[in-house]
């Protein structure tokens, strides 16, 4: 996520006084950053022998495709005499060969007449591999101890497509190119040679890239192209992202693992429009963001249809979901996102919606999580407006890190606290919180005036962990300003929960319904309570049913 710290305010959308905090700020100040250690593993600076690179195994040389030209680097002049640990020469210790003027005369006739496959069979120092940016190439490493390691001072991404100067501005904004296609990387390692800003890729003074605000320097940077396929490749020690794509459609990312420590290290970085994209079996250790989906960065426009399956992630979130630039701008769309079979430990949320309080209606929609244990401070950090979200056998395991406004499976964020927000749909089906600590957990924390229209409850439960108290849970709602439309308990294991709200929180509920609302043992409000739904009155203290807006007392058949 790439932007500046802004107090600016839009009246009428913003709460008064509320300031947009620049999130990746926020992030460093509460010292995320600080121990190296953080998000585990050895990721030293350029030079140390120490750094870790994991290992995908050996892998074969692509089968011949008709039509297709296939290059093997060492038959091309290259060296290949790098050591991908240090960037140094692997025999002498010296400095190793720059092999990228060979590989992009080698690539640069690459055309949809003409696509060339590099068989990478070796391990190559470059000054940046500035491949045809209409597409139609591909890099086929062999496995371990294959790739490239990015050389001290180039100033610029790894790889991209285009010239040197491709992915400058950064940030065009719109309107979008008109897409090239076909990119293919695979069984390839790239280390992005991180530095401390002087002895890396960037010798600016800042890591990650010119300077704080940009441009940055990316480990691979694919942009304007559609039918992308990422398989096997090992990201490690990147200035900023592992991999960005923006103006990208039908991605595939399989099987890929990244490893860096350090400000704005997201993982795979989408900057709108984007679309159709599959990412499976990867494996996620960044100092941000592991997936990020940035409608208002690049040319900026909506993002559509996005499936992650099967990662492992231990980042600062599993991804951000962001609609709008910071400070307000032209407002975006992400539609149709599906998380499942995911694990990990996150420093900030599971998920963050949105990054700014100014946002359209529903502006995030169809989000779907399945399958998942995370341990994080929350599931899901609310800072947009959204449409449908549903959380389908999701465990949170709460993590003391970050706790303010408190821990709880969803949150209204606090990166941005004074901005209200609007939802519509929010579910918890079959959902658990594992209390392992003796936390208080709730299942939402609401505040700065935000609302949920219906929030329903299908199947939730709150596990104490050996040492926690009985209800770890003081309130399944903490509702500190806001409302909630109707609350929907159809199945609801209340023994570890004190209360559905404390306070005054039912005067900030407009209805409550569901099958389950009698086997909770609650006491409610007569005047919250639907039709024709057993409850216990905290009236009269006995099972009653409102039949007609009368309240009755209840006798089950």
């Amino acid at each position: 996520m790439k932007s500046t710290v802004t107090k600016s305010h839009i009246p009428g959308r913003i709460a008064p006084g509320a300031i947009p905090l620049d999130r990746r700020r926020f992030i460093r100040n509460a010292g995320l950053f600080a121990a190296g250690s953080a998000l585990g593993g050895s990721m030293l600076g350029c030079g140390s022998s120490e750094l870790y690179i994991p290992c995908l195994g050996p892998a074969a040389a692509p089968t011949p495709i008709p039509g297709m030209t296939y290059i093997r680097a060492s038959q091309i002049g290259c060296a290949l005499n790098c050591n991908l640990e240090n960037g140094r020469h692997k025999l002498t210790g010296g400095a190793a060969t720059d092999d990228a003027p060979r590989i992009n005369a080698a690539m640069a006739a690459a055309s949809a007449s003409n696509p060339i496959t590099l068989i990478m069979d070796g391990s190559a120092l470059i000054s940046g591999l500035f491949l045809p940016a209409g597409g139609h190439w591909a890099i086929a490493g062999l496995g371990c101890g294959t790739g490239f390691f990015i050389k001290s001072g180039i100033n610029n991404d790894g790889i991209h497509n285009g010239g040197p100067d491709a992915a400058l501005p950064t940030d065009p904004g719109p309107p979008a190119p008109p897409r090239g296609s076909s990119v293919s990387l695979s069984n390839f390692t790239l280390n992005g040679n991180q530095g401390n800003g002087h002895n890396g890729d960037s010798t600016s003074g800042v890591t990650l890239g010119k300077t704080l605000t940009g441009p940055w320097y990316f480990g691979i940077n694919l942009m304007n192209l559609d039918n992308i396929t990422i398989e096997n490749v090992v990201v490690v020690n990147t200035p900023s992202y592992h991999f960005r794509l923006s103006n990208v459609g039908n991605v595939s990312a399989s099987g890929c693992v990244m490893r860096s420590n350090g400000l704005s290290t997201d993982g795979l970085h989408f900057d709108g429009p984007a679309n159709d994209i599959h990412i499976s079996n990867c494996n996620f250790t960044t100092g941000d963001d592991a997936i990020a989906l940035n409608c208002p960065e690049g040319y900026s426009g909506n993002i559509s249809r996005v499936t992650v399956s099967d990662c492992v992630f231990n980042s600062t979130t599993v991804m951000r979901m962001e609609t709008v630039a910071y400070g307000g701008g032209p407002l975006f769309n992400i539609d149709t996102v599906t998380v499942s079979n995911c694990t990990g430990t996150l420093q900030n949320s599971g998920f963050l919606i949105g990054t700014d309080g100014v946002s359209s209606p529903n502006s995030v929609t169809d989000v779907t999580i399945s399958d998942c244990k995370l341990t994080a401070p929350t599931m899901i950090d609310i800072a947009a407006n959204f449409g449908n979200v549903a959380f389908n056998n999701v465990t949170l395991i709460p993590l003391n890190f970050q706790q303010s406004p408190g821990f709880a499976f969803i949150r209204t964020s606090p990166l941005y606290k004074g901005m209200t927000y609007a939802g519509t749909n929010l579910s918890l089906n079959n959902c658990a919180i594992s209390n392992q600590e003796d936390l208080p957990v709730a299942a939402l924390i609401l505040e700065s005036g935000s609302s949920i229209a219906n929030f329903s409850f299908n199947g939730f439960t709150v596990q104490n962990g050996a040492g926690t108290s009985f209800a770890s849970a003081p309130e399944l709602l903490k509702i500190l300003s806001g409302s909630i439309g109707q609350l929907i308990l159809n199945s609801l294991d209340s023994e570890h929960i004190g209360a559905p709200s404390s306070g005054s929180g039912f005067s900030s509920i407009g209805s409550v319904s569901g099958a389950g609302v009698l086997a909770t043992a609650w006491k409610f409000p007569d005047v919250v309570m639907a039709n024709n739904v057993p409850y216990i009155s905290l009236n009269s203290g006995i099972p009653s049913i409102k039949i007609d807006g009368v309240v009755q007392a209840y006798a089950p058949s």
